[in-house]
């Protein structure tokens, strides 16, 4: 008798303890799906013709993937700083659950997101900001390599061409840090060449607004070689190429683009021999790691350690290829 109700005893125990465990699971399941889903905001600064397309493909994935919801924020162009602050503020004090953010100017954004000291987690992509306060983290690929990366093709192609020793550097947004950093590594790239190579520089003074026109201008004294660090430089020099090569090219003048970007418009250009050689980074996955990490940081308290962002490099003999195809036109 005492056998039996010992083992009787020990199925009450095994009994409770199945019953705890399917009401806890039951109670974190309703609890899980009871919670609102996460709300993220993304501020991207300058989106001229939807130059941001391949970018917000990588946060739509990732909004479905991780199940929660996202609002899309763009601004034009010459949108300044304390703009884009403004919005930031209104998007933390509205509740969202963190941000991404692509700085329009990374030391004054730095200072101004300082001061405000949002209680939100921020997170930047393809540009950052610089601060002394809080640390955020960036997500982009490795600019100062990509630059040099553009100063190794141009220099390829002088030798190939055995063309002027000469490059005209496209010189705009120097206050963001992603073509700061390219321009660096453009430079080190054409200082590293064992003979020298002249550089000139294009830049808009006050008062000038159409780059297109400022750079179809520079055609009468710029090298054949030129150079853009960004989707908007690169597109308005193709733009600029394509609306005066028919005069140029019957004097014997002929203009190569290289540029950073990968904008359905920049991939046209290539396509279409306006452009000679693109580096561009993997924009869907810089998405796609920015609500990622926005939620694992919600999660775990702190951001992944690092992104692995990479760039490739493609001109229009490759721009087929399976793997660049993949990558610059995520639609088809």
């Amino acid at each position: 008798m005492p056998k039996k109700k010992g083992w009787i005893i020990w199925l009450i125990i095994f009994l409770a303890v199945i019953v705890l465990a399917v009401a806890y699971y039951y109670g974190a399941v309703r609890e899980e799906s009871d919670r609102e889903p996460a709300s993220y905001s993304v501020i991207l600064y300058q989106n001229m013709d939807n130059e941001w397309a391949t970018l917000l493909e990588g946060v739509g994935q990732a909004e479905e993937d991780y199940k929660v919801n996202v609002n899309y924020i763009t601004m034009g162009a010459g949108a300044t700083p304390e703009e884009q602050m403004e919005i930031l503020k209104r998007e933390a004090d509205n509740g969202v659950d963190g941000i991404i953010l692509a700085a329009t100017d990374s030391e004054k954004t730095g200072e101004l997101l300082e001061e405000l000291n949002p209680q939100v987690p921020v997170i930047t992509v393809e540009t950052g900001v610089e601060s002394s306060g809080e640390s955020y983290a960036r997500i982009a690929a490795n600019d100062y390599e990509m630059g040099y990366a553009l100063g190794e093709i141009i220099l390829g192609d002088i030798a190939e061409d055995d063309g002027p020793r000469a490059v005209t550097v496209i010189r705009e947004y120097m206050e963001r840090d992603s073509v700061r950093l390219r321009f660096q590594g453009l430079m080190d790239a054409l200082e590293d060449c064992e003979e020298e190579i002249k550089v000139d520089f294009i830049s808009r003074s006050e008062g000038d607004f159409n780059l297109s026109l400022l750079i179809g201008a520079s055609f009468h004294f710029s090298s054949p070689y030129i150079a853009a660090l960004d989707k908007f430089c690169t597109e308005s020099a193709a733009a600029a190429w394509e609306s005066k090569k028919a005069d140029f090219e019957s004097n014997g003048y002929s203009a190569k683009i290289y540029g950073i970007g990968n904008t359905a418009q920049t991939v046209n250009d290539l396509d279409n021999e306006r452009i000679r050689a693109l580096v561009f980074q993997n924009e869907f996955n810089m998405g796609y790691e920015g609500i990622r990490a926005l939620a694992e940081k919600e999660k775990k308290g702190y951001f992944p350690d690092e992104f692995d962002i990479r760039y490739k490099i493609v001109t229009r003999d490759t721009l087929y290829e399976p793997e660049n195809e993949r990558l610059l036109f995520p639609n088809v």
